[in-house]
């Protein structure tokens, strides 16, 4: 079953805490890199997000420079929703 464009341009989205949270795994390329600059662009990540990403998404971070948004890869210990090649990336507002 595949999903409808809307929810292939959002991912999953929820909150933990104040915090926004996008999963984007599984989404055909560009999809991930565009879900992500339509919540920045948008001003619906606030002052930062978490995205899940199948890999690291190398096309992405010029794209939040010159947005004026700084990234990190997280590693999260013993996570066992991540599969090989996924990442947790944490975005915020301002560079580091």
């Amino acid at each position: 079953m595949s999903r409808s464009k809307d929810q292939a341009e959002r991912g999953r989205r929820w909150y933990v805490g104040d915090r926004l949270h996008l999963d984007v795994r599984g989404l055909p390329c560009p999809e991930p890199l565009v879900a992500v600059l339509r919540l920045i662009d948008g001003g619906d990540a606030g002052d930062g997000l978490t995205a899940l990403v199948s890999r690291e998404p190398l096309l992405l971070y010029p794209e939040l420079d010159a947005r004026g948004w700084s990234h990190r890869l997280v590693t999260p210990a013993g996570d066992t929703l991540l599969r090989d090649g996924e990442v947790v990336l944490e975005i915020q507002r301002g560079s580091a």
